[in-house]
């Protein structure tokens, strides 16, 4: 549309000829496609759509599945069934979907087109081995596995899940950053390193809301197993609770996690997380001093057992702690805090359950 654009005196599409049997064969196969809405998804703003080389309509399903987390006929087959197969096609072994042969080695094709002023524009355009895509897809599943909330059915919880974490549920408008999802998908199917957007896109829900549900946890997870160039932090990014790291900002997010419980144990008001949270996870030398002295308290009500429990479980996590207070945590420390908060209250919850299932038998 500007002058700028032309070459030779060529003008819009003559600059880049087309025949006409191409644009016809092209466009009929795009249209075919889209037109397809079993094999059509949409993730953020971009359509995406995506089939094998040799057009077997198995390795549509197959992936459909895979990238969605459900399954067909009100599930017929179960997250367990998706995850079993999926591995086995990671490991390049050829399967049997709904009587099509899922071959590893066979070509598969992911397009995501978005909207661009009165234009399409291609989001990306991914070419690779069936089996390369799953294996990535499954190495992503595994890094995002923690330990459940129980608030989500999903066992691999799917991109839309994960999208939806980064959202404020309360807005008119639902829809995730278009750049970051298709960042995200990209970096899911290729094995790149996740979009800083998504981590930042957490961050900012859980500040705002102070709430970790599990597919905040397993975004933090994911991306800092992925991205962080720290080894030494992997021994806190596990799926359940390391009760032996005394990495310090985790240890700290567990011990906000048990002060929380004392405080709830002792009076029931207000959590100190509704007060202190977003601050104790980012200047832990400002808060934790206050909230310590805050627990003191708490404890003097606490009687009998209880007391002697809780003073305990303190007293062994500041025993963890061999330096002072930061002044700040990073953004990366920050996520590990929130992570060991997250594995220490559902430790909590996971004794509760343990407790209630042991009275209901007796």
């Amino acid at each position: 549309n500007a002058p700028a654009y032309c070459s030779f005196e060529r003008e819009q599409n003559y600059k880049a000829p087309v025949s006409k049997y191409a644009a016809f064969a092209y466009t009929s196969a795009l249209n075919h496609l889209l037109a397809d809405k079993a094999h059509k998804k949409r993730i953020g703003d971009a359509t995406v759509v995506f089939w094998a080389e040799d057009a077997e309509p198995g390795y549509q399903d197959a992936f459909s599945f895979f990238v969605d987390g459900s399954s067909k006929d009100d599930n017929e087959v179960t997250n367990q069934d998706l995850e079993a197969l999926m591995k086995v096609i990671a490991d390049g072994n050829v399967v049997n979907w709904d009587n099509a042969t899922i071959e590893p080695d066979n070509r598969f094709y992911v397009l995501a087109l978005s909207p661009n002023a009165a234009r399409i524009s291609v989001r990306f355009f991914l070419r690779d081995s069936f089996g390369n895509m799953l294996k990535n897809l499954y190495a992503h599943y595994q890094r995002l596995e923690i330990v459940s909330d129980n608030r989500t059915k999903f066992k691999n919880i799917p991109l839309w899940a994960l999208l939806r974490e980064t959202i404020n549920q309360k807005s008119t408008d639902k829809t995730p950053s278009p750049q970051m999802a298709g960042d995200t998908l990209k970096a899911i199917l290729t094995g790149g390193l996740y979009p800083t957007t998504l981590y930042m896109q957490t961050q900012m829900r859980i500040r705002a809301e102070r709430e970790i549900p599990q597919g905040r946890a397993a975004i933090i997870k994911a991306y800092l197993l992925r991205n962080a160039e720290d080894k030494n932090i992997k021994e806190v990014l596990t799926v359940e609770l390391n009760e032996n790291t005394k990495y310090q900002p985790y240890v700290l997010g567990r011990l906000f996690s048990v002060l929380e419980e004392v405080q709830n144990q002792a009076s029931g008001a207000t959590s100190i997380k509704d007060k202190y949270f977003t601050s104790a996870c980012a200047t832990p030398s400002v808060v934790f001093p206050m909230i310590l002295s805050l627990a003191d308290k708490h404890l003097r009500k606490l009687e009998g057992g209880r007391k002697v429990h809780y003073a305990k479980r303190i007293g062994e996590l500041m025993g963890m702690i061999t330096e002072s207070y930061p002044a700040h945590h990073n953004l990366h420390d920050q996520g590990i805090f929130q992570l060991g908060y997250y594995h220490q209250t559902q430790k909590r919850y996971e004794k509760k359950n343990n407790n209630k299932e042991t009275m209901e038998e007796n």
